[in-house]
This record gives structure tokens, sequence and C-alpha cells, in this order.
């Protein structure tokens, strides 16, 4: 039986080596006043509104609790819809919106949904350990088209040198995580030139929207003439209302695609959490225009102190256009080391962990980064600073 038990399918086997980013934060969790700047969990305090929306389903005011349609509760899917028009600028109705699991459940049934075993998927690299990983567990190919080293501009023409006639699809993670790069009108237009003619699609991931700083603006790829009848938005609520635990996200897109996704996400998770689905609809409903405009404001400070701090300590930083993470150069405060390396050193040293800057690579030899976050209150992220800043 034992032996039964231990044949395991060949499609995992790339998940073999366990998840480093995950043991890292367990190996802060045990240091006595150890700062987790790793796995990016908002450690803020979600609005009041959608609190009070959860609790009260929770408590049987709002709701039985009992299974919700495959694509979420129909309040739910309009206050999205609602938010797609106003904010996206995308024409949409609650019938183009699915209610998921996270971004990631999103992913993965879109995913499920139009890709076969041995399409090939382009992710502009650094990319989002879990796109690659996903897709590699789908039975997809990652091919990784890298952004600009200098600026993280796009290159059309790496892109176009990618494409092969089994490519399938194309992620586009806007601002990005782990780089915080955030795509132009000009760079998306470029974008929609080259996949001119070709039946690629366009799976987004634009769960940081809301955090774009200085002069950059989020603009969702679905807009873009172009690019619009080629893609899927998908996002979530994880970042905005810093309620990573919540597992709420969405997908967008033409309505016979949604019920698609829809019916494959029924057979992984059944249907997203009602008590949550709710927070999520009284946060959209009620939540002035100043939330989001504050959001951004504070994460902006936030950037600013800590690139500073960073700087001060030796570490080379690329200033991230948008989302919550830095990646920094780190050869000059701990030398000409790999980067789980230079975490584990620097949890001992300074009791401050990151995630180590090759996950985010296919190819990782030569990566001398670190990634940081800095979603935590200020009081946790000033200590942060002193302790990096030197």
């Amino acid at each position: 039986m034992s032996q039964l038990l231990h044949r395991f399918a060949r499609r995992r086997d790339h998940l073999e080596a366990g998840n480093l980013l995950r043991s890292l934060t367990e190996t802060i969790n045990r240091v006595p006043g150890g700062i987790n700047l790793g796995q990016g969990v908002c450690d803020l305090d979600s609005p009041a509104p959608l609190r009070a929306g959860a609790i009260e389903c929770i408590e049987g005011r709002a709701d039985r609790q009992t299974y919700t349609f495959y694509s979420g509760i129909p309040e739910l899917r309009e206050a999205i819809a609602r938010k797609l028009r106003e904010f996206n600028g995308l024409d949409c109705t609650a019938a183009n919106v699915g209610v998921t699991a996270g971004s990631s459940g999103a992913f993965f049934a879109t995913g499920m949904t139009l890709l076969d075993p041995g399409d090939e998927v382009i992710l502009f690299e650094p990319f989002y350990s879990y796109h690659f990983t996903v897709l590699k567990l789908m039975g997809a190919v990652p091919v990784c088209v890298p952004l600009s080293a200098a600026d993280l501009a796009f290159d059309p023409d790496r892109l176009r040198a990618a494409l092969t006639p089994r490519t399938r699809a194309l992620v586009l993670n806007t601002p990005g995580n782990p780089s915080g790069k955030v795509f132009s009108v000009a760079e998306l237009t470029a974008l929609a030139e080259v996949l001119a003619g070709t039946s690629v699609v366009v799976l987004t991931d634009e769960v940081y929207e809301y955090m774009c700083y200085d002069d950059h603006a989020h603009v969702s790829p679905a807009t873009v003439p172009g690019l619009a009848d080629r893609t899927v938005t998908i996002s979530s609520f994880s970042k905005t209302f810093s309620i990573t635990g919540w597992r709420i996200g969405y997908l967008a897109g033409p309505t016979d695609l949604v019920d698609r996704v829809g019916r494959v996400f029924d057979q992984v998770d059944v249907c997203a959490a009602r008590p949550m689905q709710r927070g999520v609809q009284r946060a959209l409903e009620q939540l002035p225009a100043s939330f989001y405009s504050d959001l951004r404001s504070d994460y902006q400070r936030r950037r600013d102190r800590f690139c500073a701090a960073l700087s001060r300590g030796g570490f080379g930083v690329q200033v991230p256009q948008g989302a919550y993470y830095v990646l920094a150069d780190y050869r000059e405060v701990f030398g000409d080391v790999d980067p789980e390396s230079a975490v584990r050193r620097m949890i001992d040293e300074r009791r401050v962990n990151g995630v180590p800057g090759h996950l985010f690579f296919a190819r990782p030899d030569g990566v001398r980064s670190i990634r940081f976050h800095f979603a935590v209150a200020d009081a946790v992220l000033d200590e942060a600073c002193a302790r990096l800043g030197g």
C-alpha cells in the first residue's frame, strides 16, 4: 500500500523541491523579533464596511450559509462590473464577471479552460513565480521574455522572436510582482501590434492596480485596441483591501468564456466563500473614492521611505513604479553569494526576511537580488528600515 501511495503524477515533479518562500517564512517566524518582508501578506487594517458585511453574513442576518452559484453572488458581480466600468474603463456587465477564490483561482481555472498540454505561454521576466509553476502544473510550457535589466522596458522584438506556432497565451502582470513594472499605453499598443494576426490570448494579473506611483497610471490591457478581443482580465481584492487570506478574486471577459471558466472553477472549489463575497461587495459599494487615492499615496510614502533606507544600507535599488515590492541588489552588503544564502545571512544578522530573487527567473544563474515587500504597519517598516539602512 505504501508503494502505491508514493507513485506521484509527473506533472508535479517541479514542486518536489518545496516552496522556498514559505519555508523562509517559517524560519523568520521562529526568530525573536523577526520581521517578515518576504511573502507578500499585507499587514495593514482592512476597511470597516468590508468586515461588517462579512460579519453580518456569518451571523445570519444577510444570508444562509450555503453555496453560491459558481460565478459568485449577483450583487458582488454587479459591484465588480461597476468598478471595472468606472475605474478600469471596461465595457462590461455582471454577466461578464466571474468570482473566484483569489486571482490564483481565476488564473488556474482560466488556464485549464484555454490551455492544452504542450501549449506555450509567454511570461515577462522577472515573473511572478506562481504563474511559472502553475503553468507547468497544467502541462503548459512557460517561455520567458526578459524585460530590460536597466529600466524594465518592454522590447517588442524580443517578444516577436519568442512567438512560435505553439504559442497560445501571454501573461501580463501590471503592476508587476516582483519588479513593480507598470506597462504604459505605448508599450501595450506595441504589444498589440506584435500579437496582431496571431491566436495568442492575453491573461492579465492586475491585483496591484491601485498601487501606481509618481506619474504612472494603471491601464487595463483589455482597454487597448488590438488587445481587447484577446484579453481575459484577472484580478483580486487581496491587496487593495489587505485581505490576502480571504481569497476573493475574479475574471472578466466574454459571457461564454466566463461561464466556461466558472464550470472549471466549480470542479475545484464549487464557489468562493459567501461571507467573504459579501464583505467585498459592501466595500465596493460603500468605500469613497478617497479610500483608493489614500491607498496609493500611503503606499508611495512607504516605498520612498523603504527605498531610501535600502540605498543607505548599500543595497542597489530600482525604485518600483507600482505594487509594493522592491527587487534589491545585495552584493555590496552580503557579497557575491547566491540569493538564498544572502537571505539566510540577512535573517541571522538583521532579523529580516526577504525572497531570494532567483525565484523570479527561469535561468537563475547570476541573479543577485532579494525581493522585499513594504506592506507593513509604519512601526514595523521603521524598524525594518533601521535594521537594513545601516
